[in-house]
């Protein structure tokens, strides 16, 4: 799709998915019943996963109206110079990650010449999301000094998120979302694999504070490691926010000390 064309009815446009791990899936679940879904991943060509999903070619999956990036965080820069020259001028981008800074400024390096962008990071993933996105947080950042095309695509997407999915769309910077979430995301995805690894297990004693940890535990283990390494090597404030962790720990064992 060009800068100038416009959409005919919803159900005749195409969606290119390029990465299908966890999130991929749940992105090409979620919105094949009113797109048609076109997902590239190595080993996966010429093959079909689903109703009005098929694993196609990088090239055929990047000629869609619209393009999601759902790569790993450590592996964006690299897709992102790998799509830059099959991309036709005008395809709006779209990620996913659960970072913001970085795919945005490489979104903007690679490709924000030729076609708009949208850096998003749907709240919620394979888990939470099993019954769909109702109720659920999609956060949108859109680039300050977004061109009409982008506004387009931003209004779009916020709608079809909205009427379409049940969620909520929530706007804000790219910087914004990486101070929020160093704090929300980053956190507790570092508590969970620590409370995994010390070995945290249910009992029949259970506070109900103590559930809630297990909670967090599990739903941390559900993620890979290379999702939690790559929040904390991107989130421009997740080193902030371990050391303010380790320093109140350290406080608090102090006191303990020295009651």
């Amino acid at each position: 799709m060009t800068k100038n064309q416009q959409p005919t009815t919803r159900n005749q446009q195409t969606i290119g998915i390029i990465g299908y791990g966890r999130f991929g899936k749940l992105l090409a679940r979620s919105l094949s019943r009113d797109f048609a879904i076109r997902v590239f991943e190595p080993g996966l060509e010429q093959q079909t996963l689903g109703a009005s999903i098929d694993a196609v070619s990088l090239r055929d999956a990047v000629l869609a109206d619209y393009v999601f990036v759902c790569v790993p965080i450590v592996a964006f820069e690299s897709a992102m110079q790998v799509i830059e020259p099959l991309l036709p001028e005008g395809t709006p981008v779209l990620d996913v990650c659960s970072v913001k800074v970085h795919p945005t400024v490489m979104m903007r390096k690679y490709l924000r010449a030729k076609s708009p962008i949208l850096p998003t990071h749907p709240m919620f993933g394979p888990v939470s999301a099993k019954d769909g996105w109702t109720n659920l947080p999609f956060v949108l950042c859109p680039e300050p000094d977004a061109t009409p095309q982008e506004m387009a695509l931003l209004r779009f997407w916020e709608e079809y998120i909205i009427q379409k999915q049940g969620a909520r769309a929530i706007t804000m910077s790219a910087d914004e979302h990486d101070r929020i979430t160093a704090y929300n995301l980053c956190l507790t995805q570092l508590l969970g694999r620590v409370l995994g690894n010390i070995g945290i297990q249910s009992s029949p004693i259970d506070a109900q504070s103590f559930k809630h940890l297990l909670s967090m535990k599990e739903m941390s283990y559900s993620d890979s490691m290379e999702l939690l390494i790559g929040m904390h090597r991107f989130n421009p404030y997740s080193n902030e926010m371990r050391s303010r962790l380790r320093a109140e720990l350290q406080s608090i064992e102090t006191i303990i000390a020295e009651y």
